[in-house]
């Protein structure tokens, strides 16, 4: 079972929105573990001690910032949650050591 806001974040992640592209069903399971895995990292940083951000994640906080923000505006929603997918994977290796910050 998914929810909307997974059925719009995959049509968003399927490429650029003047493309033709196959609607795969079985893919949107994909989008659904994201959202899990970006929900979880979030609550590790709330409830995770206070942790200073290091200079890695901090580039790639601002880094994806940017991106997103320029890939909105250009309407390129695939490659800015693409941006976003690989900051929660940073994230989720810093373990317990998530900055609320970030």
């Amino acid at each position: 079972a998914q929810g909307a806001d997974a059925l719009r974040m995959y049509e968003m992640f399927m490429g650029p929105l003047e493309a033709v592209k196959p609607w795969q069903t079985s893919q949107v399971s994909g989008i659904v573990r994201f959202q899990n895995r970006l929900y979880n990292v979030v609550q590790s940083a709330i409830t995770g001690g206070e942790t200073e951000m290091d200079d890695e994640t901090e580039r790639l906080l601002h880094k994806t910032m940017k991106k997103v923000t320029e890939d909105i505006d250009a309407m390129s929603f695939n490659t800015a949650i693409s941006a976003m997918m690989v900051l929660t994977n940073h994230l989720i290796s810093l373990k317990e050591k998530v900055p609320k910050e970030a």
